[in-house]
C-alpha cells in the first residue's frame, strides 16, 4: 500500500470546484484513490480547509461542518485524528466554539492529556476539556 498526502489546496479545488483545470484534476485524483494508493489530509490541511472556507468564503457553519465532515467518509483517505476531527466538528457545530480550539483539545485528550490549560476565557468555559489557567 501507498499513501500521498494532499494539501489543502488539492481539498478545496475539488470542493469549491472554482478552477475549471485545477478542480477536475482533484476530483479525478480523489476518484483514483484505492486501498492500493490512499489519501492523507494532516490537521495542518484539515485546519487551512477550515479557515479558508471560513474567512474567505464566508462558508455558514453548518455547511462549514457537513463539508469537513464529508472529508471525513471519503473511501480511501485517511484524515490525521479523525476521531478527534470528529468530535471537535461536533462540538463546533452544536455551540459558539471555534473549531481549532476545539480541535486542540481532542487532539490533547487523545495524546492522553487529562485536559488543556488557556488563557482563552471563551474556549475554557465551552470546551469541556479546556481550562482557564488563572
Amino acid at each position: 500500500m501507498s499513501r500521498v498526502g494532499l494539501d489543502a489546496n488539492i481539498l478545496l479545488r475539488a470542493l469549491l470546484n472554482d478552477d475549471a483545470v485545477h478542480s477536475a484534476v482533484a476530483r479525478k485524483l480523489l476518484g483514483k484513490l484505492n486501498s492500493g494508493n490512499r489519501g492523507y489530509v494532516g490537521i495542518s490541511a484539515i485546519l487551512e480547509t477550515f479557515w479558508v472556507l471560513r474567512s474567505r468564503y464566508k462558508v455558514p457553519r453548518e455547511i462549514l461542518h457537513d463539508t469537513l465532515r464529508e472529508l471525513l467518509t471519503i473511501e480511501n483517505l485517511d484524515v490525521e485524528s479523525a476521531e478527534p476531527v470528529a468530535q471537535a466538528l461536533a462540538m463546533y457545530v452544536k455551540g459558539n466554539m471555534d473549531f481549532p480550539d476545539a480541535l486542540l483539545a481532542e487532539r490533547n485528550l487523545e495524546a492522553g492529556c487529562s485536559h488543556t490549560l488557556t488563557f482563552d476565557q471563551r474556549a475554557a468555559r465551552l470546551i469541556p476539556s479546556m481550562e482557564l489557567l488563572s
